[in-house]
């Protein structure tokens, strides 16, 4: 992967994302998109489709599974994305916190609502990114993200939004998630309005993409996705990303995928657990 250029460095920091076309080997994409089509036979323990009975086509995720299937390790070293992470951060070192793999047929109507990743993560810090890789063609029509430019330097932190869940009530959310997660939703007063519906007070970037696309976002930009209206299957995957500053901050209730019994660090500690957050990028 290219260095980013200092115009696209600019664009990260001022929009909270930047498109960087054709970042990864192709080779490598289709070594990838291999891995994540047998994934959907045999996920991990949080992998699973999410549409909803009778719906039509399938909403796939699954996540953190570079601990247990060293084929997704390799990707998130050969894929060259914790470097590009570093540079737009201005960091040192970049730590991997989880790899999550989405999938939508053709004709899938589920929707991921406009959302932030921060409150979702126990981790905090003004130097933490993802990494998007478009394995397949995207556009907004077949459920390619969209962005609200530079609401990552809002200083606003959203109400988070569950994926096949949006709309019920914090207690409806969490008969079908985990222990906690209603108080955790509830701890949050700010809910993203409908920020499409407001154009002359927000703009909303969206991008075509191809396999080996990248789209490189802040943490705290708002983002979603909606159902795939193409004819063809949207895959893709994204690294999420640790850099400096970024410290462990637990919240009860949040993705239980590293809760404060598997690492070292107490809340407030930068992150240096290397069995817990391998260093991808730096020393």
């Amino acid at each position: 992967m290219d260095v980013l250029t200092d115009d696209q460095v600019a664009r990260f920091r001022s929009d909270g994302v930047v498109h960087l076309s054709q970042a990864v080997d192709q080779a490598l994409v289709e070594e990838i998109l291999d891995s994540v089509e047998r994934l959907i036979e045999s996920p991990g323990r949080f992998g699973g489709d999410m549409t909803s009975n009778r719906a039509p086509g399938m909403f796939f995720q699954d996540r953190y599974l570079h601990p247990e299937r060293p084929d997704f390790r390799r990707f998130a070293e050969a894929s060259g994305c914790a470097s590009v992470a570093a540079k737009a951060t201005n960091s040192t070192n970049i730590r991997l916190y989880y790899d999550h793999v989405f999938i939508k047929d053709p004709g899938t109507q589920e929707r991921f609502v406009w959302h932030q990743d921060r409150p979702y993560w126990a981790v905090d810090g003004t130097q933490i990114c993802s990494t998007w890789l478009a394995l397949t063609d995207a556009n907004a029509h077949s459920s390619a993200l969209e962005f609200v430019r530079g609401s990552h330097l809002w200083d606003r932190t959203f109400r988070p939004e569950y994926p096949a869940l949006e709309g019920l009530s914090p207690g409806e959310v969490e008969r079908a998630l985990w222990e906690g997660v209603a108080r955790h939703i509830e701890s949050f007063d700010d809910v993203c309005p409908a920020f499409e519906e407001h154009p002359d007070l927000y703009e909303v970037l969206s991008f075509e993409v191809v396999p080996g696309d990248v789209l490189l976002f802040d943490f705290r930009t708002v983002h979603r996705s909606g159902p795939n209206d193409g004819k063809n299957r949207r895959a893709a995957i994204s690294w999420r990303w640790l850099g400096d500053d970024a410290f462990w901050a637990p919240k009860d209730g949040a993705d239980p995928i590293i809760r404060d019994r598997d690492t070292v660090l107490g809340p407030g500690d930068l992150i240096t657990d290397d069995q817990v957050f391998p260093l991808i990028h730096g020393r």
